[in-house]
């Protein structure tokens, strides 16, 4: 049995890419809109290595399979939605989750009850900056 270090654990968590890639980062969106999800992963793929969803079951999934480093959830606040999210942290402890949605102040209960769930919320439409920092902070953060 082989004793890896730190590093080595790392870059087989991030899956080293075949043809000299360099490691990039697995950031994992879930949206059922498909428009926004494409826009987005166009937007992260120059930084990280994206991979894309909208259906919740497939998003557990990729969770527990893949190595993803932070899952970007477009999704208004709910219950349901905070059930998910915390069986997601369940499967994968320590996981970032950042939230994206369009806020409405009709929804104010959900939006404070869903913070405890998540490391951030981004209130739609924002900069491509915006969550690419917020991406990049969240990855970074121990």
């Amino acid at each position: 049995m082989a004793i890896r270090t730190d590093i080595e654990k790392k870059e087989l968590r991030g899956g080293a890419r075949a043809g000299g890639d360099t490691l990039r980062r697995t950031v994992l969106i879930y949206s059922p809109d498909l428009k926004f999800s494409f826009s987005l992963s166009l937007a992260l793929q120059e930084r990280y290595r994206v991979v894309t969803t909208s259906n919740t079951a497939m998003l557990e999934s990729l969770v527990c399979t893949s190595s993803a480093d932070i899952v970007i959830v477009d999704a208004i606040p709910s219950g349901e939605l905070a059930c998910l999210i915390d069986a997601l942290k369940a499967l994968r402890a320590g996981i970032p989750v950042l939230l994206t949605y369009v806020y409405d102040a009709r929804n104010v209960i959900h939006d404070r009850s869903i913070r405890q769930h998540v490391q951030a919320v981004l209130y739609k439409p924002f900069e491509v900056d915006s969550i690419l920092s917020e991406v990049e902070l969240l990855l970074t953060s121990p």
